[in-house]
């Protein structure tokens, strides 16, 4: 796996740890923050996230575990569009190249998904929104069922078990997020020079790439060469990056399985 070290001497300033209200659950804490086009990061307590947060160990310098195992983009005030590997519906995604509205609803449980952040790297950013409703009309522009199987059969020790992230695959839902941001001409995660993106690698980017998207915030940049849609918008509604900024709620740092359903 080749990772490109950041030569900043500090984490950004602007990605915040918080600590929620007693007794107050995700859905509340991302309304609050949720603006569209923002990234929104969940870390799991269940077997399947534990495992997909383990896996991404390898993307840290100390080997510990991510804090998350799931990303999208937020599409309203109270839904975000995403590629969760546990699959609801089967027969829905072919239809939908696997990707999913979830209500922010289905995700309040702290317990269930006791880590969250919402992390903002475009202004304005309503077009990345648009960007992956294309994407889910588009197998051909990003095969995102393809990228579910290895992860699947890693989750349940079937196949060839080995770690996606290892043979140079991407985690479906953070190849979404990293391809509609590039269909906006936005490099969301700079730290990597190969395709195995996940949504640690997003933050990290958030946290230490703020000097690379400082010098280049002014840069509108240029759309993936594999883009056949890219936004249309005018000048003043495109997406542009800016320096990330946003909240994390962490209220389990180490990767464990305290949920499970009976």
């Amino acid at each position: 796996m080749d990772i490109r070290r950041s030569s900043a001497a500090s984490a950004n300033p602007a990605i915040k740890r918080v600590t929620p209200k007693r007794g107050q659950g995700n859905a509340k804490w991302l309304a609050a923050r949720a603006q569209p086009g923002a990234v929104v990061l969940l870390g799991g307590a269940g077997l399947d996230h534990f495992r997909l947060r383990v896996a991404q160990s390898h993307l840290r310098h100390d080997l510990l575990p991510s804090f998350w195992s799931l990303a999208g983009i937020v599409a309203s005030s109270t839904s975000f569009l995403t590629v969760p590997i546990t699959i609801r519906d089967a027969s829905a995604v072919p239809a939908t190249n696997g990707v999913e509205t979830v209500r922010f609803a289905q995700v309040d449980d702290p317990e269930v998904f006791p880590n969250a952040a919402v992390l903002q790297f475009a202004s304005p950013a309503g077009a990345i929104v648009a960007n992956v409703r294309r994407l889910m009309r588009q197998r051909s522009a990003l095969d995102l069922p393809t990228l579910m199987l290895p992860w699947l059969g890693f989750i349940w020790s079937a196949g060839t078990r080995r770690n996606p992230l290892i043979e140079g695959g991407a985690m479906p839902s953070a190849a979404l997020v990293q391809t509609a941001f590039g269909m906006a001409g936005i490099e969301l995660t700079p730290g990597l020079a190969s395709g195995s993106n996940c949504p640690e690698a997003v933050w990290q980017s958030a946290l230490w790439w703020h000097d690379y998207y400082q010098k280049t915030a002014d840069v509108s940049g240029a759309r993936v060469a594999t883009d056949t849609s890219a936004t249309k918008a005018p000048s003043k509604d495109r997406p542009k990056p800016i320096v990330p900024a946003g909240e994390a709620c962490i209220r389990q740092a180490a990767a464990a399985v305290t949920h499970e359903e009976r």
